[in-house]
């Protein structure tokens, strides 16, 4: 064997091995990127359902909320408020990593309107709590009523034991209907 058949020969091995190597490297790549991509679809694919079950769970809710409206009755109110509280607990457990902000709003208006059914149900201590709650899990942030009142300053001033004086009221954004009720109840307690 001359010795430029051995070259060539080892050149072809050489050549052939670095092929062999880079296409098992090619294919770990594609099955990783593979892997990876089923791992997204099954993500999003879980917070997808989670988001689901949070919504039907605050459906259910809210249908016992609307059926106490419309009966006047506070221990449905409770129930209610009860019921979406348990929504909240298994929404902030089961969720707790990487959820969506679409998650995050519908655990922030799940949490507002808990608050609001314990109030109007009576029971201000669990709302006080509720509120302390949503404060400390979402801090500087507030949810808006369709009139862009805010939910936190409206739970302050009816949940607030002290009278609040209208300089007090002029700086909470709480509607105008509130903050007449709140004066007139003002005046006439001290009057």
């Amino acid at each position: 064997m001359s010795s430029k058949q051995y070259t060539f020969t080892n050149r072809v091995k050489e050549k052939f091995t670095i092929c062999a190597l880079f296409a098992i490297t090619l294919s770990a790549c594609s099955s990783t990127s593979q892997q990876t991509i089923n791992s997204n679809v099954n993500t999003n694919n879980r917070h997808y359902t989670a988001l689901q079950a949070d919504l039907e769970c605050q459906r259910h809710a809210q249908n016992i909320a609307s059926h106490a409206e419309s009966t006047a009755s506070n221990a449905q109110y409770l129930a209610a408020a009860n019921a979406l509280n348990l929504c909240i607990s298994k929404a902030l457990t089961t969720t707790s990593y990487n959820r969506t902000d679409e998650h995050e709003l519908a655990i922030m208006k799940m949490m507002a309107t808990a608050t609001l059914n314990f109030i109007k149900s009576g029971n201000v201590l669990t709302a006080n709590r509720e509120v302390a709650r949503f404060k400390r899990i979402y801090p500087s942030q507030d949810l808006y009523f369709e009139d862009y009142t805010s939910f936190l300053d409206t739970a302050e001033v009816l949940l607030s034991v002290e009278p609040m004086h209208s300089s007090q009221l002029s700086v909470l954004n709480i509607s105008r209907s509130l903050k007449d009720e709140i004066e007139r109840k003002y005046y006439w307690l001290n009057h």
